[in-house]
């Protein structure tokens, strides 16, 4: 499989639904709208030399999740990537953002779509910090998403609740 190939079997692998699940009853957590490639503000925090793989590049992201009871919490991770691996070789700024956005997706659908009005939000945070990850990692191999942004990121703060100076929906 060519180059391109790959980036569109990583694109689809990280589109395809992993859950419908649905809380019943009692209140919801819900994911309003979706991240978008354009939050994923990457930095270099290794320079790559342009030969085989290295490098590093990290983003930082507060993203908003919210209950129909008003209740809300930032879920707060980095996302960490190499600039190029054996895997796919050299990743472009915009490979990483498309596939970071779209992974968070799928795992935010899959992981808050599933919580019942029981599950504390932060839970379902940690869940979510899991389960993109592992989605993450199979997109783009050494891909990492820590609870912890990267020292000197400046995070882009997500709401649900409509745009903000500072990340919005």
């Amino acid at each position: 499989m060519g180059v391109s190939g790959f980036w569109k079997a990583a694109v689809a692998l990280c589109g395809v639904a992993l859950s419908s699940a649905c809380a019943t009853g009692g209140s919801a957590t819900y994911v309003e709208g979706a991240l978008r490639p354009r939050h994923f503000v990457f930095h270099e925090v290794v320079k790559w030399d342009g030969k085989g793989s290295g490098g590093w590049r990290a983003a930082c992201l507060y993203v908003g999740i919210a209950r129909d009871t008003g209740e809300m919490f930032l879920c707060r991770f980095g996302v960490e990537m190499p600039i190029a691996n054996k895997a796919q070789g050299f990743i472009s700024t915009e490979q990483a953002q498309s596939l970071s956005a779209s992974c968070a997706n799928q795992a935010a659908k899959a992981t808050f779509s599933a919580a019942t009005p029981a599950t504390p939000i932060s839970v379902a945070c940690e869940e979510f910090r899991t389960f993109y990850e592992l989605t993450l990692n199979a997109a783009i191999e050494g891909a990492r998403v820590p609870k912890t942004c990267a020292s000197g990121i400046k995070p882009v703060v997500v709401t649900p609740t409509g745009s903000t100076s500072r990340g919005g929906m």
